[in-house]
């Protein structure tokens, strides 16, 4: 590995309103949980192993820092690339080598290394989870490179229908679960308690008012800076506000362990919603169960379930190549494993050079295909998953409802409908 630095949609629905509908009787009825099928005796797969000159593909991470610890991404990064070399081909049948970048969540230090990937010829670039995307995507979208993400809900980034490839559907996350879980209680206010960066906040200054007001629902965002570390004051605001309604808490789990904390002695009383980033080890240690019990989560990995296949191969790789003892509890391994892999299932049909016109292409052209890491969740990058987001190249999320030890014991796939070519 290298490393160089620490539109509007037409008159039917667009494809997030009709999820929140499936997400709402998912919580209203009883769904079967995804089944967990028996996988093969290799979860590897079959080895394949990629030859010729190695290709570099840009990894950019913000790693640890004041705001937040993504430092997991660096080790599962390199055992996933280890792994697409050995049993997945490589990409165009050539190795991947990883150029990383380190931005610790700082802006100016985004775009210096959106610099670095231009200047060093990447073919492309892949990111995990980033607080600081658009400063790390802006120049490698102007240069032409294409960029693979875990996710985004960005306006500028999921609008781009030509090299972004977000390979989960940001606003299935952060407006279906929420809002399911307000028409299924039967309430009319949903507060969003989120960590203060772009990243998690611009969809809910952006689209999701006008997405939750079309639900009639009215929407709250509560913006709270990153190391807050008790959040009563804010907390006790939230619950006078909204008292019995349903909030929808966003960040990272140092984060969400003051938010819930808050909540909790604050008396709220409602439906706390969450996503797994919030929902780690440390998070069950730190919060009481009778608080984690019930709360919904909506997911991409089925976390908490070691016997899902998905999960077996992403445990698998992890051992085979020296990172089985990072925690498999935070979502963050399993988001870069997921856009990682997801990147090689998107040019699994290319041939000859890999360029970043080459690169895009094959993106463009793959088939609906199965999600790595994501329980048999598909995705297709062609424009078509959902209208009003040309970048993004799913339709569908998983969701949950934590157990009395914090834990979802079963998932319930939403919204995976074939995205036609």
């Amino acid at each position: 590995m290298l490393d160089r630095g620490v539109r509007a949609r037409p008159a039917r629905l667009p494809a997030v309103l009709a999820a929140v509908l499936i997400v709402g009787a998912a919580f209203c009825v009883s769904s079967p949980a995804l089944a967990a099928t028996a996988p093969k005796d290799n979860v590897l797969g079959t080895k394949n192993p990629a030859k010729g000159t190695p290709v570099k593909i840009g990894f950019v991470t913000n790693g640890q820092n004041p705001q937040t610890d993504e430092s997991i991404e660096t080790p599962v990064a390199n055992a996933t690339a280890k792994w697409i070399n050995q049993y997945q081909h490589g990409v165009g049948g050539r190795p991947i080598v990883l150029d990383r970048c380190v931005d610790v969540a700082d802006p100016s230090k985004g775009t210096d290394c959106a610099n670095q990937m231009i200047q060093d010829n990447v073919a492309a670039v892949v990111m995990g989870q980033n607080a600081v995307l658009e400063n790390v995507w802006t120049p490698l979208h102007k240069a032409g490179i294409p960029v693979f993400l875990y996710g985004a809900t960005n306006a500028n980034v999921i609008a781009d229908p030509n090299t972004t490839f977000v390979v989960t559907n940001g606003y299935a996350t952060l407006f279906a679960l929420p809002s399911g879980a307000a028409k299924q209680a039967h309430k009319k206010k949903v507060t969003v308690i989120s960590i203060d960066v772009p990243a998690a906040t611009s969809f809910f200054k952006g689209a999701g008012p006008g997405l939750y007001k079309q639900q009639g629902l009215d929407m709250n965002l509560v913006p709270i800076a990153a190391g807050t570390a008790d959040m009563t004051p804010q907390m006790q605001q939230v619950v006078s506000n909204n008292p019995d309604g349903v909030v929808y808490v966003i960040g990272n789990d140092a984060f969400c362990i003051s938010a819930f904390n808050g909540l909790r002695t604050a008396g709220f009383k409602g439906v706390v919603t969450s996503i797994p980033q919030c929902v780690t080890k440390a998070t069950r240690t730190s919060v009481p169960a009778d608080f984690l019990k019930g709360m919904k989560i909506s997911a991409t990995a089925p976390m908490d379930t070691p016997k899902d296949p998905s999960m077996k191969q992403y445990y698998a790789v992890l051992a085979k190549y020296g990172a089985s003892n990072v925690d498999k509890s935070n979502i963050a391994g399993t988001a870069m494993f997921t856009a990682l892999a997801g990147f090689r299932a998107a040019t699994q049909t290319l041939k000859g050079n890999v360029t970043p016109a080459s690169v895009s292409a094959a993106a463009k052209a793959m088939p609906w295909s199965v999600l790595p890491g994501t329980s048999g969740l598909h995705f297709r990058c062609n424009g078509k998953a959902d209208a009003g987001q040309p970048a993004t190249c799913s339709n569908n999320t998983l969701a949950a409802t934590l157990n009395s030890q914090g834990k979802a014991t079963g998932y319930t796939r939403v919204g995976d409908t074939p995205i036609p070519g």
